[in-house]
């Protein structure tokens, strides 16, 4: 399946904080206490997107115009990598962790890491990731633990 990708813009803001929360309360929570996901989402805001479109690290993945995912990536690290519940495995996340790898290479020539999501830690070993160890990052008022990984 072929699907646009471009920069973000500041009027994507809003769907991105719908998908964002979207896809963690549906796709993470086999894998997260419902108090971690609460906590882990409790100050998001539309407004809390604009740093990373404003520094043009953050892109999304449109299907017909529609964005039905995100991802951001810095040189030599992949942020993050949302999809939309509805099109899980068509994909979407495929798409954009091509296209974060391409950023992620950018001026980098060392190992691309990423702290993966429990339930994300299969999909990014797919792309070559290892896990390097377990750990907590800390959401509000709640820890929320993740796979720190690399790529060579």
């Amino acid at each position: 399946m072929a699907f646009a990708i471009r920069a973000a813009t500041p009027e994507d803001a809003a769907r991105l904080h719908q998908l964002h929360t979207t896809s963690v309360r549906r796709i993470c929570a086999p894998h997260y206490a419902p108090e971690v996901i609460d906590g882990w989402l409790a100050n998001r805001v539309p407004e809390g997107y604009l740093p990373p479109i404003e520094r043009g690290d953050l892109f999304v993945v449109e299907d017909g115009g529609r964005i039905v995912g995100f991802g951001e990536a810095t040189p030599g690290v992949v942020v993050a990598c949302y999809v939309d519940p509805a099109m899980v495995r068509r994909g979407v996340g495929s798409a954009i962790m091509e296209h974060a790898l391409v950023i992620a290479r950018r001026g980098h020539d060392g190992p691309i890491r990423v702290k993966a999501t429990l339930n994300a830690a299969p999909f990014y070993a797919r792309f070559g990731f290892r896990e390097l160890a377990r750990a907590t990052l800390r959401r509000g008022a709640v820890d929320v633990p993740y796979v720190a990984m690399e790529r060579p």
